[in-house]
């Protein structure tokens, strides 16, 4: 018989024969991994060793996952990052567990290196963010790390801003008028002050990115994740409408993607024709993954972990788990507990939906 077995962190296919009195009973547990197929010998022959944390891996069930771990995503990402970086402000609303912050984390990536004229600032207003005062510093923190202020520095450096080519000083200019300043170096100074996170409100940031989009040539993209949290904050009604003010400044060089699991409260930010959020932005749908693309992703996984799967039981998965992504993932990663050959059988694949089913996370909405 063989077996996949836990052995110091690894998956291992072991080639077994003979009898053995430590390995003999059905049920037996070993450390991650329950048999209870009979008897096993306990002479190994063979080891095809998989580090068991990367087979893991290949699966996750929980968290934003990068994009090469996405499956059937790909053209999504690449629409939203087009509209993104194209200045459209979006509506992400889906139901929990769906891959939003999957999608988010991928086309903040991809607007970050896709060029050095944008910015990507990514906030989960669940992570702590508790008032607008800590979303200001939050944002100009992220800013700070982007770079955001080098290029007005060098500006001031040396006589360059007389130097300016006349697209640079016209967007110097630009700034100025946004922060009340007719003076070049005066507004370049004010903008430096005004990236500073400490003690910054939302308005004087939301500001600040802005005039620093004007000056440096820069689009800035700022995620909202979770956004329907702010109708819970005591000054919510100024924060949207700061936001609503940014969105509408004529030449706005900042948009937003808000996104949020609590889909009928996040959307009576824009629906409500009192909300001063109301009709900005355009909703963004989150297309559900084709199973095509389920099947020959999910193949690619497990043949990386040398682990055959035939479409039968990829099809026996994707049924089961009705192509939601995060059931998908916990049947894959409990596959790898019931595993006694190099391939996934149908008594492997009840196995691991019957344990998925089981999982806290399998009934949440």
């Amino acid at each position: 018989q063989t077996a996949w077995l836990d052995v110091d962190g690894h998956l291992s296919l072991i080639a077994a024969f003979a009898s053995s009195k430590a390995l003999c009973n059905p049920g037996i547990k070993l450390p991650n991994h329950r048999i209870d197929t009979g008897a096993i010998g306990g002479m190994i022959l063979g080891m095809m060793a998989v580090l068991r944390r990367d087979a893991i891996a290949l699966f996750p069930t929980s968290g934003a996952i990068p994009e090469e771990l996405q499956i059937g995503r790909e053209a999504a990402i690449g629409d939203i990052t087009t509209a993104a970086e194209g200045g459209s402000t979006l509506i992400f609303a889906e139901d929990r567990r769906l891959g939003k912050s999957s999608m988010l984390l991928a086309m903040t990536d991809r607007v970050l290196r896709d060029g050095r004229d944008r910015m990507a600032l990514s906030v989960d207003l669940r992570d702590g963010i508790a008032d607008s005062d800590v979303l200001a510093a939050t944002l100009l923190t992220q800013a700070g790390k982007q770079g955001a202020g080098t290029k007005v520095k060098a500006m001031t450096a040396r006589g360059k801003l007389k130097r300016l080519a006349p697209g640079a000083a016209t967007g110097v200019r630009a700034a100025g008028v946004l922060l009340g300043e007719q003076d070049d170096a005066a507004a370049l100074g004010k903008l430096v002050e005004s990236l500073a996170p400490t003690d910054a409100s939302l308005r004087r940031a939301l500001l600040a990115l802005d005039a620093h989009g004007r000056a440096a040539g820069e689009r800035t993209v700022i995620v909202l994740d979770e956004a329907q949290d702010l109708v819970r904050w005591t000054d919510s009604a100024a924060v949207q409408q700061e936001i609503a003010n940014t969105i509408k400044r004529s030449g706005s060089t900042v948009n937003f993607v808000f996104s949020g699991s609590e889909k009928s409260t996040l959307l009576a930010l824009y629906e409500d024709p009192k909300a001063p959020l109301h009709g900005l932005g355009r909703r963004f749908p989150l297309p559900e993954i084709r199973p095509d693309d389920w099947y020959s992703g999910l193949r690619e996984r497990f043949e990386r972990c040398g682990i055959a799967i035939d479409r039968n039981q990829l099809q026996q998965i994707v049924f089961y788990s009705e192509g939601h992504p995060l059931r998908t993932m916990l049947i894959c990663a409990h596959t790898l507990d019931w595993l006694f050959e190099d391939s996934v059988t149908v008594d492997t694949a009840d196995r691991a939906i019957k344990d998925a089913e089981r999982h806290p996370s399998w009934s949440l909405p």
